[in-house]
């Protein structure tokens, strides 16, 4: 669980019920393609809880401190509490601690030579250290005998409460789990255990897609009347279909809906694509959405190249596909102005349609992205570079509008 909260400030709380659900996912993970019958519940048997057929194999408990400063010394109070827990739990049922993994993760340390140090899983210690139940037993014995905290009396109470055998046997069962990575830092767990199924420089996206089903899925097995179990084959088919839609050719368009900041918008109204706009008599809203997919096209190209997703020269062929399907639409319309003296006006009115073209109609696929603003951005990219335009004559147009 997490803190308890101060000054009326229950985001320790509320982190700590987060890292539950968070946690429950990441630790799923190693049951994928592993064991298909393992079913994880949240607030249920336990904080976690790890189910075949009803049956508890494994039972957590998850302690959060947002400060890291618990430590799990004899005299915790995140020990205790869940001491009382599994210790009425095996008071119920004795063959509990024999056929289920108990563990208790927590982002607090558990200090040398306490009991809790004593009960790590056993490839955490040095050479020449070894888990030790029993020693843990005796450590544990003479503080619940002591006393002196009465929050925690009632745990004494179940602990001691449990025979000489059997609190060995629960000792025995009970993993401390700590120095576990706080709430922010479970995406990096997660992201690990995902590199093999997302291509390079995916994984993030794998881990916001496999999240955002996650959530309300966990809020579904909650509000359920008894709170349900998700079933590891749930999160295998899961991410069947994040790995299908992250294939190598499957590029992410991310940035669809990014607005450019207000000092690039600024900026762009020097920039040569919105001189070339202005020339043919484009303006008002046109020339905002013009700016908005040049950002959108620059940024998410940009983010393919950084994190290697495209190949070598593959924006070049497809700058060079949208350059030749412009040529002949541009000579077309050259071609009807063959008479030098033809007015500006049906020059600006020629370079308008053709720009009419590229706003309603150019769509042309960069792999299998074929949203609007990458193809658009795309030729206003080209046309900021001057290597296509609008006006018939454009170049010089240009230049002159620049001057």
């Amino acid at each position: 669980m997490a803190d308890p909260p101060t000054n009326f400030n229950a985001a320790p709380s509320a982190a700590g019920y987060i890292y539950q659900a968070r946690l429950a996912l990441a630790l799923c993970l190693r049951y994928v393609n592993v064991d298909a019958g393992v079913e994880v519940g949240i607030e249920r048997l336990d904080d976690i809880s790890f189910e075949t057929n009803g049956t508890a194999q494994e039972l957590l408990q998850a302690k959060h401190h947002i400060n890291r400063v618990a430590s799990l010394t004899d005299k915790s109070v995140d020990l205790w509490k869940t001491l009382r827990v599994w210790s009425e739990a095996a008071t119920k049922d004795p063959t509990l601690p024999a056929r289920t993994r108990l563990a208790l993760v927590t982002t607090g340390s558990a200090p040398d030579d306490s009991a809790a140090a004593m009960l790590r899983p056993a490839g955490a210690y040095p050479v020449g250290k070894a888990r030790d139940a029993k020693a843990a037993v005796a450590l544990l014995e003479r503080v619940a005998e002591a006393g002196g905290n009465q929050e925690l009396k009632a745990a004494y109470a179940a602990f001691l409460a449990l025979g000489p055998t059997m609190r060995i046997s629960l000792l025995s069962s009970i993993e401390i789990l700590d120095n576990q990575p706080l709430l922010t830092d479970l995406g990096e767990v997660i992201e690990r255990d995902l590199r093999m199924i997302a291509p390079r420089g995916q994984v993030a996206i794998a881990r916001e897609r496999l999240e955002g089903w996650w959530w309300p899925r966990v809020c579904k097995a909650l509000m359920a009347s008894p709170a349900e179990t998700i079933s590891v084959l749930e999160v295998e088919a899961k991410l069947d279909d994040i790995r299908d839609g992250l294939k190598r050719d499957a590029l992410v368009a991310d940035q669809e809906h990014v607005d450019p900041p207000t000092d690039d918008i600024a900026d762009y109204e020097g920039r040569p694509f919105v001189h070339q706009l202005k020339v043919v008599g484009v303006g008002g809203n046109r020339i905002e959405y013009a700016k908005r997919d040049y950002y959108r096209a620059f940024t998410q190209r940009s983010k393919w190249v950084r994190e290697h997703l495209v190949f070598d020269g593959e924006i070049a062929k497809y700058e060079l596909t949208l350059i030749e399907e412009w040529q002949p639409r541009f000579q077309q319309m050259c071609d009807k102005i063959v008479d030098k003296e033809s007015t500006d006006t049906a020059r600006r009115q020629a370079g308008q349609e053709l720009y009419s073209w590229v706003e309603a109609d150019a769509r042309f696929p960069f792999r299998t992205v074929s949203q609007r603003f990458l193809t658009v951005g795309s030729y206003h990219i080209l046309a900021n570079e001057l290597r296509v335009g609008w006006h018939p004559d454009y170049q010089t147009a240009c230049a002159v509008e620049k001057v």
